[in-house]
């Protein structure tokens, strides 16, 4: 059968209410890892210990009211772990469910809260598992009641999350949809379902998924995942959130459709992702390929071996594709401004019989961005620069320099005229966006495409910022809508933009960036304010010679 830890903090799960806990946090019920021994250890209010603890001399009993991280779910069985409680620990428990999503429920003398687990009892330093019936109903409120105080190291619920299945595009590779890690070559160090977990995980190296040194020429690891639903995929966003020494060279993503738990190993599999290289400590994402194809199964291989903290894979149920549907930019970069959620943005890219087709926005990166130039940032954090971009302190102590964030391209032209660097000021108006009836989601029009043959063209905002390796601080600026830009990029073919590369990112203050020579792209799109750049090109004698402009798209 395949079972949940429905409890866990690792899945957003969380204390709602508690009738006491004096001694030690309640909120420790629910953390991932097994308990730890505080032996000799003393706070204010007395011993330590890793777990839920209350006072003493309790007439009748203590409990504590849990939120699952799930929407729902059915229940199948508890495990109540009174590890490193010795003398301490509760002598007996109790579990009751409530099935209803609102109110919150704050009383343990709710009407509605049905019993589970009759009262049991419990001995010291010991894990305690119950199976029951799995609960025809589904439930997303647990109170655990404990008779009558004492101690209890962990608390865990096991069963089957009820996925309620967002409309339009989703994370397919949630855990909370009911998406698994059904196979791992390698886990040594991190074991591969923290990989489909909620947020970006702890602020270091654990919660993720971490394989050992390899030492032969040509090793790979990889694990596969078993989607939430069998839909299309149209992009990916992998982290190596704090995996900094120890991040994979390269990765790449092949997917198939198999009704078995784990595939055959006869099993087709179809590239959706060819090889990508990683980064430090951030965040990648990549459109993906065959988006047309249906997958219930997705193969992610890192190359040599190293951590990943998450994958997320974005697309459509089958059952609920639409055609005509815009893309929307990932739900982790959709953030709120006052109180009210941005709305989701598509770029139309072209008409295609009739139907007006539309391109993600995906966040600017320096992976996903590398087929058309290079990204201009650098982190404070020296650790989560690319191990290419150098840095050291100048100016008399007072800045640090980061040397090769981009290189400047030139080339002679047809008449064999020699560039000179010319370095421009840019002012741009945001375009006019236009909302899409019934979706609240925002357009932009593309008027055309233009290319420059023989020379790079770098932009830099004149409002900037160096990012900061603290994801939680980088999220606070980006979600400032101030001097963001749209930049649309497609690579040549024979002359004319391939469509099938054509993408869309969204930069930020934060983040200049230098198209190659001859990269087709659009013009710079300002989405709120005046915004403001240096440019840096290598024109030859006449402009026109380097730069070609198409209008309309093909």
């Amino acid at each position: 059968m395949d079972i949940e830890e429905l409890s866990s903090e690792a899945l957003g799960s969380s204390v709602v209410a508690v009738s006491d806990q004096w001694f030690a946090p309640a909120e420790s019920l629910l953390k991932q890892h097994s308990p730890v021994d505080l032996s000799g250890q003393f706070g204010p209010n007395g011993a330590l210990y890793d777990g839920w603890e209350s006072r003493r001399h309790n007439p009748s009993h203590d409990w504590v009211i849990i939120k699952l991280g799930v929407a729902s779910g059915t229940i199948i069985g508890f495990e109540i772990d009174t590890t490193f409680f010795n003398g301490n620990e509760a002598p007996a428990c109790s579990v009751y469910g409530l099935d209803r999503l609102d109110p919150v429920p704050d009383s343990p003398d709710d009407p509605q809260w049905h019993e589970l687990l009759p009262v049991v009892p419990l001995g010291p330093s010991a894990r305690h598992l119950f199976k029951i019936p799995e609960t025809k109903k589904e439930y997303r409120y647990l109170k655990l009641n404990i008779i009558p105080d004492g101690g209890v190291a962990r608390f865990r619920v096991y069963g089957n999350p009820i996925p309620v299945f967002p409309a339009g595009r989703f994370d397919l590779a949630s855990v909370l949809l009911g998406a698994r890690v059904v196979f791992t070559s390698d886990q040594h160090y991190g074991v591969g379902s923290n990989l489909i977990l909620p947020g970006r995980g702890p602020k270091s190296m654990d919660g993720g998924w971490e394989t050992k040194r390899s030492r032969i020429p040509g090793h790979s690891d990889f694990v596969i995942i078993k989607l939430a639903d069998n839909g299309f995929l149209d992009y990916t966003e992998i982290d190596t959130n704090y995996f900094i020494g120890n991040f994979p060279q390269m990765v790449d993503l092949y997917a198939t459709v198999s009704d078995q738990i784990v595939p055959d190993p006869s099993s087709k599999w179809t590239e959706i992702l060819g090889k990508s290289k990683l980064g430090p400590h951030q965040q990648h994402y990549f459109q993906l390929s065959n988006s047309q194809e249906s997958f219930t199964h997705v193969r992610m291989t890192i190359y040599p071996d190293g951590g990943v903290k998450r994958i997320r894979l974005f697309g459509r149920r089958t059952a609920m594709i639409e055609e005509n549907s815009e893309s929307p930019m990932p739900a982790s970069f959709i953030h709120e401004e006052n109180g009210v959620t941005v709305p989701r943005t598509s770029v139309p890219m072209k008409k295609a019989e009739g139907m007006e087709r539309r391109l993600a926005i995906l966040p600017l990166t320096k992976t996903g961005f590398e087929r058309y130039g290079a990204v201009i940032e650098a982190h404070l954090d020296s650790r989560a620069n690319s191990p290419e971009i150098r840095s050291k302190v100048v100016n008399f102590g007072t800045a640090i320099k980061f040397d090769n964030v981009a290189s400047l391209e030139t080339s002679s032209d047809l008449n064999h005229r020699t560039a000179r660097p010319n370095l421009c000021l840019f002012s741009c108006q945001p375009w006019p966006a236009h909302l899409l009836a019934g979706s609240g989601k925002l357009q932009w029009r593309l008027k055309g495409l233009e290319r420059h043959q023989f020379s790079s063209q770098t932009f830099v905002p004149l409002s900037t910022h160096t990012r900061t390796a603290d994801p939680l601080e980088q999220d606070r600026f980006n979600s400032q809508p101030e001097g963001k830009y749209l930049i649309v990029v497609a690579l040549d073919h024979d002359g004319k933009p391939d469509m099938d590369s054509l993408r869309a990112f969204l930069g930020t203050k934060s983040q200049g960036i230098s198209y190659y020579k001859n990269v087709w792209h659009a013009p710079l799109i300002a989405t709120n304010n005046v915004s403001h750049s240096s440019q840096l090109v290598n024109p030859h004698f006449s402009f026109d010679d380097d730069c070609l402009i198409l209008r309309p798209l093909p």
